[in-house]
């Protein structure tokens, strides 16, 4: 019953080894780096949607932005804030949600009077409540002057705005075979809630 090999049939099973595993080892690392961003991703979207619903509840009050990147940095935790590029805090008007038009949409946003209030990774990791100031209007130097929430129309009627968070940050990849790091953007659109 034993059966004995031919003497060219030594060391194929070690040759197909060699060359099948390679492919199994790059679809194994595939699979965990595929896996590793999108729960990247559903974190940022979790942390959008913070960041959108607190500002909406806390609508035209003062630290609104100041709440919202509180929400935000809650959310983005695990991400780590170091990975942060940017938390944008924008006025929708179209019907899609998609964030203005000009500075505010480019891939390295910048404030724009009355359209978004951007703030850095950096911003985000050190801005305290005391730079949120000013009680009629925001002060020349405070990072949401540009959309204050004084301005914000929370109203029951047609009119209320539509607050936008939208986030990017670095994804670095665990094995280092892909491509790194990549960007991951987020946005969440919710209605300003009425006083």
């Amino acid at each position: 019953m034993t059966r004995t090999r031919a003497s060219g049939e030594r060391g194929a099973a070690l040759v197909e080894l060699a060359v099948v595993l390679p492919l199994l080892l790059l679809i194994a690392f595939g699979v965990v780096e595929y896996g590793s961003a999108w729960n990247r991703k559903l974190q940022m979207e979790t942390a959008a949607r913070s960041g959108a619903r607190v500002g909406s509840s806390l609508g035209n009050t003062r630290l609104a932005d100041y709440g919202l990147l509180q929400g935000v940095k809650s959310a983005i935790n695990d991400i780590g804030l170091s990975n942060v590029d940017y938390v944008e805090v924008f006025k929708s008007t179209a019907t899609d949600g998609s964030r203005p038009a000009g500075n505010c949409a480019s891939t390295t946003p910048t404030s724009v009077s009355g359209s978004c209030n951007v703030y850095t990774g950096a911003q985000l990791q050190s801005l305290t409540q005391a730079d949120f100031t000013g009680t009629v209007t925001c002060d020349a130097t405070a990072p949401d002057r540009y959309w204050c929430p004084l301005n914000r129309q929370n109203v029951q009627s047609i009119g209320a705005d539509y607050i936008g968070v939208w986030i990017k940050a670095r994804y670095v990849t665990i094995t280092g075979l892909f491509k790194s790091p990549f960007f991951l953007t987020s946005a969440a659109i919710m209605r300003l809630e009425p006083k």
